[in-house]
């Protein structure tokens, strides 16, 4: 009984750690209680019909089934789960019945027998202290979603994970032959299961650097790409005025020479130089359309039209981002240049006279809805929920939508994504919320 509230235990641990890390897919708490019950009674019933060596196999399938019930994740995320789980608790079992046998010279076998509940408990503390250190001192919750979302180092902490896993277990049997001398097979494994515990923590900071430096990577491409942008803004912006300006200068002589004509009752001459002077200003004035009050935007969205006209993609955008809206001009780069990259790939898809882009807003008291609408083929590769890439490098391509969600809901804000596949139409909608203090200062 003591054994069975000890894994409860750290069930609800482990689950409300994988809460901050993951997205969830169930948040009503009777889930959580199912999710528990789900491993704890297929732990008990692995344990009690089957060979200890066979059940471990069984609590990490039952673990994975309870992290599927709650939350939405990859392949590669599930097996993290099952197997840190297993691991830690498999591996700081050996630590505390090794300690038991050496202190008390006796088998584990013996030391399981007769103090199966007490151990029970302190493998459960030192993986939670373990856990503990994880997130605290080796890797930091912002970390571990870096990791969480790179697919390619998470599959290498799985891979570690799985094979000193294997190697526990083969040293494990170990207590089953009377022959081998206990004190050195109790140190021996002691030391098996200290060491690769310490190893993880190697793997696991190494890994979460990596996922951190890429992360980083990413964001550094998207602020060159941001510039580039503002660049090409201004350059537009600067044409616009100095063909103005130029416009402007011959305007001031064109005026006078259209008043001459128009005191001498030329009207046909007059009308011929109104004429004249519109085409001027259509052939030499550069137009500078403006798609958005924010220059930020403004600049995604001018650098998007133009994409889209080499492209052929009808391009319409209006989007209204208020200064009291609560994003940062980092967050508007990395919300809205992923969500027109995203449209602009799905057009490419389609043909050209199927091929749209369109961009409304509107706002309430508190709130600022962006809506971006494109077409695309109507195939949609869906995941937990989530459209995923169709790219083949999966790895470094399918992050937009989740720095889209990461970002919007971070302030707090909402994404609702509602693909379309029968009418070949995708539409995702950013929520924005207002910040209340710009709002007050506005208001004053």
């Amino acid at each position: 009984m003591i054994s069975l509230v000890s894994l409860i235990t750290y069930d609800i641990f482990t689950l409300l750690r994988f809460k901050k890390l993951f997205q969830l897919k169930r948040d009503h708490w009777i889930y959580f209680i199912i999710a528990i019950a789900i491993n704890a009674i297929i732990t008990a019933a692995a344990y009690i019909l089957l060979d200890s060596r066979f059940a471990v196999y069984m609590v990490f399938v039952s673990f994975m089934i309870s992290f599927r019930l709650l939350f939405s994740g990859t392949t590669t995320q599930t097996l993290y789960a099952g197997s840190i789980y297993l691991f830690s608790l498999y591996s700081s079992r050996g630590i505390v019945f090794s300690i038991y046998s050496i202190a008390l010279h006796t088998s584990i076998k013996n030391v399981l027998q007769q103090h199966d509940d007490i151990i029970s408990v302190l493998a459960v503390l030192l993986s939670i202290f373990y856990f503990l250190m994880i997130r605290d001192v080796i890797v930091p919750r912002q970390k571990a979603r870096y990791l969480m979302n790179n697919q390619g180092q998470l599959k290498f902490v799985v891979i570690y994970l799985f094979f000193q896993w294997l190697f526990l277990t083969l040293i494990n049997d170990g207590r089953y032959y009377d022959d081998v001398r206990q004190n050195w097979y109790s140190t021996l494994y002691m030391g098996s299961c200290i060491i690769s515990n310490l190893w993880l923590l190697v793997i696991l900071n190494h890994a979460s650097r990596i996922s951190e430096l890429f992360e980083y990577e990413l964001f550094t491409h998207q602020l060159q790409e941001q510039l580039s942008r503002q660049m090409r803004h201004y350059q537009s912006y600067r044409k616009f005025t100095e063909s103005y300006r130029a416009f402007r200068h011959d305007y001031e002589k064109l005026m006078g020479s259209l008043k001459t004509l128009m005191r001498r009752q030329e009207y046909k001459k007059a009308i011929k130089l109104l004429d004249d002077i519109h085409d001027t200003m259509q052939r030499s004035v550069q137009i500078h359309k403006d798609y958005s009050d924010n220059i930020v935007l403004d600049a995604i969205l001018q650098d998007a039209a133009d994409v889209c006209e080499e492209k052929n993609i009808r391009f319409q955008a209006h989007a209204h981002l208020p200064e009291s809206a609560s994003m940062t001009e980092l967050e508007i780069v990395r919300v809205f240049s992923n969500i027109i990259n995203n449209a602009i790939e799905a057009c490419n898809k389609v043909s050209e006279f199927e091929r749209f882009i369109e961009v409304t807003s509107n706002s309430t008291q508190d709130w600022t809805i962006i809506e971006v609408t494109n077409s695309f083929n109507g195939e949609l590769l869906i995941a937990n929920g989530e459209p995923k890439t169709t790219k083949k490098d999966k790895d470094y391509h399918g992050f937009g939508l989740q720095i889209i969600r990461e970002t919007i809901e971070g302030m707090g804000g909402l994404v609702f994504i509602e693909p379309d596949s029968e009418k070949g139409i995708f539409k995702i909608k950013s929520c924005i919320p207002i910040n209340p203090r710009s709002k007050a200062n506005e208001t004053v």
